[in-house]
């Protein structure tokens, strides 16, 4: 390199060196120590797997006295925690979208909790374990499938209540399907009739009970004793009211 090169150079690093000066003065600080790099390992959602987050940083002393020797160290804790604080919502899956966030959060110089230090960052670059981050994808792909199917037999066991009080009134019914058949006007009685044996089948109408039912009942007994027993007394009851056309039927049932 000539002397022509090293001449630019020299002159590159003396501005960038006055604006960092500048940029520290306008903030009311003391200017800032040299710039440092390092990967933090900062928790995502599942607290068990962590980020590699490549992140170059600053610190800057706001105390009286003259800054300590770890100065940098300070300010990588409070850029350490101002990351957790965005890492933790994240899965491996969204290193993209942690990376935006952390940039736009550390870019701004803020005091390092219990110093007299303030701290500023960049994030470079986020690493995350492939095998890790594949097993995290399966477990994304896992959930979204169980939901899909959850919402599945949701919606199925709609549509099968909306059919159940659909079937269960043959008016209705029929309605539904001239909706859908109004150039068959001449089929609908058929229909409407194939509804009502429909839900005969599906939701019989109970009997109200009578003394006949109560009495029948009775009679189906598995008990021979008591069985014979009923048909005396009715078939005594039917002479005494000179009913004999039913204590002939009720003969014919015995035998």
């Amino acid at each position: 390199m000539g002397e022509l090169g090293r001449r630019h150079l020299r002159y590159r690093r003396y501005a960038r060196e006055i604006r960092e000066q500048l940029a520290d003065g306008a903030s009311g600080g003391r200017p800032h120590s040299n710039r440092s790099s390092v990967q933090l390992r900062i928790p995502s959602a599942d607290e068990a797997l962590h980020f590699g987050v490549n992140v170059t940083f600053s610190g800057r002393w706001e105390g009286a006295a003259p800054a300590p020797p770890t100065l940098l160290e300070i300010a990588e804790a409070g850029i350490a925690r101002r990351a957790e604080r965005i890492s933790v919502g994240y899965r491996l899956t969204a290193s993209s979208r942690v990376k935006t966030e952390l940039n736009a959060t550390l870019v701004n110089w803020e005091p390092v909790t219990g110093t007299h230090a303030s701290a500023w960052g960049h994030c470079e670059s986020i690493e995350v374990d492939p095998e890790l981050l594949t097993a995290v994808e399966e477990h994304e792909e896992a959930v979204r499938r169980q939901a899909v199917m959850s919402w599945d037999v949701e919606r199925r066991r709609q549509q099968a209540e909306q059919m159940s009080s659909v079937i269960l009134d043959p008016l209705r019914a029929t309605a539904w399907w001239m909706l859908d058949n109004q150039d068959k006007p001449l089929e609908a009685v058929e229909v409407a009739q194939q509804f009502q044996r429909l839900r005969t089948v599906l939701d019989p109408e109970e009997q109200p009970d009578s003394a006949g039912t109560l009495v029948d009942q009775l009679l189906a007994t598995a008990d021979g004793a008591v069985r014979n027993r009923m048909m005396s007394i009715l078939r005594n009851s039917f002479h005494e009211y000179q009913r004999d056309d039913l204590a002939a039927r009720l003969d014919s049932q015995a035998r």
